[in-house]
């Protein structure tokens, strides 16, 4: 097994993981959905708390799924990619899935 250098991937899904570590966090702590839907959101939300606290979930498992690809990358990078979009796929469905549940009206 040969272990790659550092690559574009590498990058970007290293700064994708912190991103997604740092909204989820901050939907989960508090409360608030602002930050993926927009600072001024005014929409009626069919429960506020639970929207933002599953959705602050599902960003901390796409920041998992970045943390992994990240991983992977030095090893294989298409298998790196597969992973990625993987985990962006399950992410839209669950995505999708909550915000029907929850989201806005």
């Amino acid at each position: 097994m040969e272990i790659m250098g550092l690559s574009d991937l590498t990058w970007i899904s290293t700064i994708a993981f912190i991103a997604c570590l740092a909204f989820g966090l901050y939907m989960i702590t508090t409360k608030k959905p602002g930050i993926v839907r927009g600072i001024k959101d005014t929409a009626n939300y069919r429960n506020k708390e639970k929207y933002s606290v599953e959705g602050g979930k599902l960003l901390l498992f796409l920041a998992g799924g970045c943390l992994v690809m990240t991983a992977v990358s030095f090893v294989n990078v298409v298998v790196s990619n597969i992973l990625g979009l993987l985990a962006l796929c399950v992410f839209g469905y669950f995505w999708k899935k909550m915000s029907d549940e929850y989201g806005p009206v």
